[in-house]
């Protein structure tokens, strides 16, 4: 039987193909003003907003990949390291600063986008890839407000998708006492073992007394 970790992880991988199908299928034909959707850059911060930091910054690494398997025009990886930042940055923001609650998504989903466009656009730059600016400050712009319009606008079935990708199975407690993540003899040991120091009070209270 497979462990939970491997689940999720094909889960998740599931999730990440069937995205990058929708992309290439039917979403880059979504358009206003000439912007499409990026539903690997939603991936990667429903990832983050769900996971937490390192699954946000794995989930995004994965997400870049694929997305650069279809990007003509800029380094290999150069997807997989920005999307990785943004994973990692929107996990890290939701865990320290708020609570994951699918009401919060959609402002999640935009201002995570946002911020995946500006990344992907400076490393580009970084590297040498002049032609991500060569439209101007404005075009920029435009292309970061309506890419961020359509993550909030997506942003609460793919939050919930990566949601049941991330969900393990529940672990309920068992009429044996198991807790979940502590093993069945660590959780029978401290059953046994902490009525002991009680028991050794009493003993000496009733020596005392004799």
């Amino acid at each position: 039987m497979s462990s939970p970790g491997a689940r999720r992880l094909v889960k998740v991988a599931a999730l990440l193909v069937v995205g990058i199908v929708v992309q290439t299928t039917f979403g880059n034909d979504l358009r206003v003003h000439e912007v499409a959707p990026d539903f690997m850059v939603l991936l990667a911060v429903t990832g983050g907003f769900c996971g937490g930091p390192d699954a946000g910054a794995v989930i995004g690494f994965g997400a870049g990949l694929l997305a650069d398997l279809f990007l003509l025009g800029t380094p290999f990886g150069l997807s997989a390291l920005a999307l990785c930042l943004v994973g990692f940055a929107v996990g890290w923001t939701t865990s320290n600063f708020m609570h994951p609650r699918l009401v919060l998504a959609p402002l999640a989903a935009a201002t995570g986008t946002m911020f995946g466009v500006f990344v992907f656009v400076a490393i580009g730059y970084v590297l040498g890839q002049a032609q991500l600016v060569a439209p101007g400050k404005r075009w920029l712009l435009v292309l970061a407000v309506v890419e961020a319009a359509y993550a909030a606008l997506f942003a609460v079935p793919a939050t919930w998708l990566m949601s049941l990708a991330l969900r393990g199975p529940r672990v309920p407690v068992s009429a044996m006492g198991e807790v979940p993540g502590v093993g069945p003899g660590e959780a029978a040991g401290r059953r046994h073992a902490m009525p002991a120091p009680r028991a050794r009070r009493r003993r000496r209270a009733r020596v005392k007394v004799r």
